[in-house]
Formats: structure tokens, sequence, C-alpha cells
């Protein structure tokens, strides 16, 4: 028999073979090209009958994979017995219509004559993959549903952020994963949690993300989208592809963790192999990564919220000792005016001066607690922006001298803020200072003022919704480090040698805008300067422009013989403002308690006016006393003191209740003044 016969024996047995085949099967020559095709191959690959035959095999495969695929047969067919195939090979096939679909192909070598064939079964595996994938989708979300319970019930955040990585490289099979955070200024990143990464690789991955341009390439205009290696194209992720390949990473998959208004990190899943993450896998990395993030943010609200009552709890404390404070102050400041208005000039009024400069400083300073405490009664009123802050800068420009550049900026048509005026030029002129003394150097000192509305959704104020005029003040500074920020708030607290701060400053900032209906926000960071935002409310038609100041007395009112009731639990200071209204020319009936004082408005009907503390320890305090006495007694004039105001609830708050209300320590002519008032306009 010749070797043609052979040959052509050989093919009708192959045709035979094929034709019974179950699966599509396919001869192809050394040159790539079809030579035989079964019915099921034609009918898999959408082809007419011989439609296959002389048809290059790489037509059957995507285009993106073509000349791989060429490559791998030509070596296949070189020596096809050292580069066995078997079958389980998996790869993507295209119908003639371009519809791609995954096929899975067994190959052999075989002999016909003198040529050397390879043999394909191609079989579709479409419903395969798809049970496959299903399965595969199922185990993840296995491993998101374990992610969710750790880092969102866990009581320790850091551990279970640093626990995540595994777990997600355990899902998706991979090598390694890692967390990387952000900095307040999103410049910069640092390694956070890993897994699957040395020391060193990991500060080397920290340091290839870190780069400028890459950070602002990947964070698009704040959108949360996630990219592979293959989306990596232009020069601004060249780096970044170079510096995984020589770390042995094929193929990488990067999510940003977003906050609430801004990316606080990135989830970054790294592979050996190229084409790892399809798109059921990079979803899978989203799910998890707003996981991650919704645990740090719920971590930073904690912080938040635990720093806010411990705030609070200060603030509380701070109120309590200021009361008792202004009392001795009361009683220091009283003695020694009585003392002083029985003394020619001698030798022993330098010594009086001193003490009452003493006096007015401690009282300065219980001012500053208070306002601390949200204690501080506040005479709010519309304040034309512009002009403050204009005229703040002027004063600022001639005080800090040349070294410091003062910027205003504040539009005209920024509407009035509701803030006692006095309080928030104290406040500007405290954050002025602070800045002036970040800058030892000179520098460039910044205040603004803008108008923005907050709505129900937003995060970043925690203040009611409405209008509100922010005034923010910024420097070209030292700035903080990120623990001397974590304590700005804190009363007492200051970084400036002893003697040159209070360490009040900022949270007396903090205390007159909570109390005035606002918040406030501080970011700094060392290095790069400092900037502090008050939101204070716009002021409103219903917010009438107080009247002017009454001018200081030059001296004590004298009294006309008209009698005062004067309630005070506190023996020194009692006796203090007995000494004060006899002095001037009162007759005065003092009391120790409400109790007793209401028992003498019953007993004597020659009572001209209520002078009570508000704080009269147990049972009623003043302005409940003065509510009841009013019951009795409805033309009884009611001036009302203390150096710790209100109780913290509108009912309780002499402002609201229509009393007037003399701060602690007063002076005698302030005592007389205010007493004449009252009197008159009872």
């Amino acid at each position: 028999m010749s070797s043609q016969t052979a040959s052509m024996d050989s093919v009708a047995s192959l045709r035979t073979w094929f034709d019974i085949a179950p699966d599509a099967m396919i001869a192809v020559n050394q040159e790539g090209r079809i030579v035989l095709a079964n019915a099921q191959a034609e009918n898999l690959f959408g082809y007419e009958h011989d439609g296959l035959c002389n048809v290059s095999l790489e037509e059957l495969v995507p285009a993106p994979l073509r000349h791989a695929h060429s490559m791998h047969r030509s070596r296949y067919m070189a020596s096809p017995r050292l580069r066995p195939m078997g079958i389980g090979y998996e790869l993507m096939g295209v119908k003639r219509d371009g519809q791609q679909f995954p096929v899975e192909i067994g190959l052999s070598p075989i002999s016909i004559g003198d040529e050397a064939m390879a043999i394909a079964s191609v079989r579709d595996i479409s419903e395969t993959r798809r049970v496959r994938q299903a399965l595969e989708r199922a185990d993840r979300d296995m491993f998101v549903v374990q992610i969710g319970r750790l880092v969102l019930e866990s009581n320790d955040y850091e551990q279970a952020i640093r626990r995540s990585p595994e777990l997600v490289a355990s899902a998706l099979k991979i090598p390694a994963v890692a967390i990387l955070s952000t900095d307040w200024r999103r410049s910069n990143l640092h390694m956070r949690a890993a897994t699957g990464l040395s020391v060193s690789s990991a500060e080397a991955l920290a340091s290839i993300f870190a780069d400028g341009q890459f950070i602002r390439r990947f964070f698009v205009d704040g959108e949360q989208t996630a990219i592979i290696a293959e989306e990596m194209q232009g020069e601004d992720f060249e780096p970044v592809r170079s510096a995984l390949a020589k770390m042995n990473f094929q193929d990488v998959a990067l999510v940003p963790l977003f906050g609430r208004h801004e990316p606080m990190g990135i989830l970054a899943a790294l592979a050996a192999k190229p084409r790892s993450f399809d798109r059921d896998k990079v979803s899978f990395l989203q799910s998890v990564a707003n996981l991650l993030a919704a645990a740090v943010q719920r971590s930073r609200s904690e912080e938040q919220l635990a720093h806010a009552q411990k705030l609070e709890a200060v603030g509380q404390l701070t109120g309590g000792i200021a009361h008792d404070f202004n009392n001795l102050l009361t009683v220091i400041s009283g003695n020694l005016q009585l003392l002083e208005a029985d003394l020619p000039e001698s030798e022993r009024q330098e010594v009086i001066d001193s003490a009452l400069r003493a006096v007015a400083r401690g009282s300065d300073l219980t001012r500053r607690l208070l306002a601390f405490a949200r204690r501080q009664p506040l005479q709010p009123r519309p304040v034309v922006p512009k002009p403050l802050l204009e005229e703040l800068g002027h004063m600022l420009r001639r005080t800090l001298g040349e070294a410091v550049a003062v910027e205003v900026d504040c539009p005209a048509d920024v509407p009035d803020v509701y803030a006692d005026p006095n309080e928030l030029d104290t406040a500007l002129v405290n954050l002025a200072l602070n800045a002036r003394d970040a800058m030892p150097r000179g520098g460039c000192l910044s205040i603004a003022g803008r108008e923005i509305t907050v709505d129900a959704d937003d995060k970043v104020w925690q203040a009611p919704p409405g209008r509100y005029v922010c005034l923010e003040v910024s420097d070209t500074g030292t700035g903080m480090s990120p623990e001397v920020r974590s304590h700005a708030l804190e009363p007492f607290f200051t970084t400036k040698e002893i003697g040159k701060g209070s360490g009040l400053g900022l949270s007396m900032v903090y205390g007159f805008v909570t109390q005035s209906g606002g918040a406030m926000t501080l970011d700094s960071r060392l290095g790069y300067g400092t900037r502090v935002k008050l939101l204070l409310p716009v002021a409103n038609p219903g917010h009438a422009r107080n009247v002017a100041d009454r001018p200081a007395s030059n001296g004590p009112v004298a009294g006309s013989d008209e009698t005062v009731l004067v309630v005070e639990d506190e023996m020194e200071v009692r006796n203090i403002a007995v000494r004060f209204l006899r002095a001037i020319g009162y007759n005065v009936i003092p009391a120790s308690s409400a109790r007793e004082a209401l028992e003498m408005l019953s007993a004597q009907n020659d009572v001209d006016l209520l002078f009570s503390d508000v704080v009269l320890g147990s049972g009623m305090n003043g302005i409940e006393l003065a509510q009841e006495a009013r019951r009795m007694r409805p033309q009884l004039a009611v001036l009302l003191t203390s150096g710790y105001p209100g109780t913290g609830s509108r009912q309780h708050d002499p402002e609201s209740t229509g009393f007037e209300l003399l701060r602690k320590p007063y002076r005698r002519e302030e005592l007389a003044s205010a007493i004449r008032r009252a009197l008159d306009h009872a």
C-alpha cells in the first residue's frame, strides 16, 4: 500500500471518528489552518457546511489573544510530545458573528502520512462557567458577611481592619492585599494593614501609591471608581506599573475607601497572574471597601462623640468652678472697695489698686472659663461681617508687625451674622494671636467670610440645617502635630512657655461658637499651617439690633430710701451686697434662702426690690424665687445676679424670663446703676 493510499485511509478514518464524536472536533495542520471539522464544530462556531476548512485557527479566538495563541500553537506543533496539553484548557472562543463564549479544549497530536497535525476537541462551557461563577460569587458573599460582622460589630476597629486583608486574600485566592490611608490633605498615603507583604514591600508599596500625581489621578472628582492594571494607561501610571512588576505582581485592583465627603484611603489587591480581576471580583472588593470605610467612619464618629462628651464634662466642671470663684472675687472686690471708700490717699492705696487689678484679671479668667463651659451670657445681635473683618484687619496690621501679612476677604453681600459682637471680636482676635505665635519668622494670616447653607444631609458641620456665615482664619505657620491637634480645644492645654498662655484661647472660641448656635472646625498639619472655621447663624428680620450700650456711671447712683430684699446663701457675699446698698442709701433686709425671703415678703409690705443670687443651694433657685415673688407682688422690682447664670434649660435662663442679670463680680457703681434701672422700670 502506498503512503498516499495510507494517508487517504487515515483521513477517512479521522472523518468517521469526527462524525460520531459528540463534541466539536477540529484538525489543524502545522500552518495553523483547519483541514477538517465536524458538523458539531461548524454549528458551535456558526459556520456553514465545510465553512471551517482552510480557516486560520486564530480566527476562532478573540483578537487580543490571537498573537499569544499563535505563538503557543507554533511551539506546540514544533514539539508536541514535549508540550502535552491534555484536556481542560479554558479560553474564549469567537463565533462567526463575533459573539464570544467560553470553551474548554482538549488537544492531541496526530500524524497523517508524513504530516504532523493537532486534533482539538472543543466544548462550550458557558453554562458550566455560569454555575462555577455563581458558586464563587456565593463563596465571596460569605466572606463579605464575615468581614462585615468583623468590622461593624468589633469593639476594636484597628484589629478588625488589620484582619480584613487576610480574609480578602483568601476570598480571591491572591497572594497579597493592603489597606492604605490618606492624610487630611490627600497628599500622602501610609500602610494601615496588609497581608502577604514583607515590611520592606509594604513600605515600597505605600511609596508607589503615595505619588502626588497618582493620587490626584486616582481620586477623580471624588467619584468612587475602581482601577485594574489593564486600565492603568498613561504616564501617570507608568511608575506604578513598573514598580509592581519589580515586586512580581502582574495585576492589581485598586478601590478607594470613601468617607462621607472625601476619600480616606485605598484597598489594594495584588495578583501574580495577569487578568486576575474580573467584574465580579472588583465588585466584591468594592463591597469590602464600603464596609471598611463605614468602620473607619464609625470609629472617627465615636472618637468625636467621646471628645465632645469629654469637653461637655469639663465644661460642667468649669462652670461650677467659675461660680465659686466669682463669689470669692465678689467678696475680695467688695471689701477692697469698702476699704477704699473710707481711706484718704495714702501708702495703702497702691496695695488696694493692685488687689483690684488682680480681681479684674481673675474676673477675665472666669469669663473665659464660662465661655468654654458655654455658660457665658451672650447679647447677640445682627453684625455686618465685612466692616467687622476689615476693621479687625486694620487693627491686626498695626499690631502684628510687618513680618505678618494680613489678608481680609469678605464680599459685601455676605449677610449679617447673629452673634455677640464683643465675643465675636474677642474670638477672632484670639485666633489671630494664635496664628501670630505660630509664625515666629513671619507669614500670612488670612481672614475670610462667606455664606454657606447647611442641609439635612450635610455631615461636615454638626449644625441644624439653615443659612450660616462661615468665618475662616488661616495661617502659614508651624501647624500642629496630630497629638497636639487632638488636645487643642481642651481647657488649659497650651504648647506655649509658662506664663505666656493660659490654654483657654481656643476652648473659649469653641464655647462661644457652640453657645451661639454654630459650629467650629480645626484643621492643622505640622509644617503646613492651621485653618479654623467658625460657623455662625445668619441674622433674620426678627433679630432687631440692640440699643447702644449704656455708658458706665462715674459714681454710685444714690438710693431714695427704698427697701431692698437681698437673698444670697453665701454669707460673705451677702454681707458685701448689704454694705454696698446701705452705703448708697437703701434700706436692706438680708435673707439666706428663698424660703426665708418669701416669708419676709409676706410679713413686710414695704419691700421695693428683690435682689437675689440665681444659685441658692437647696430648694428654689433665684429665678424660681423671683417668679413666685412676682405672683405675690406683681409690681415688685427684681434684679438677679450670678457668676454661673443659667442651668442649661430655657425656663431657668434669666434672659428668657425677662429679669435683668448682674454679673459677678460686680463693682459698687454697677450694682447701684442696676438697682436704679430695675426700680425705675418696675
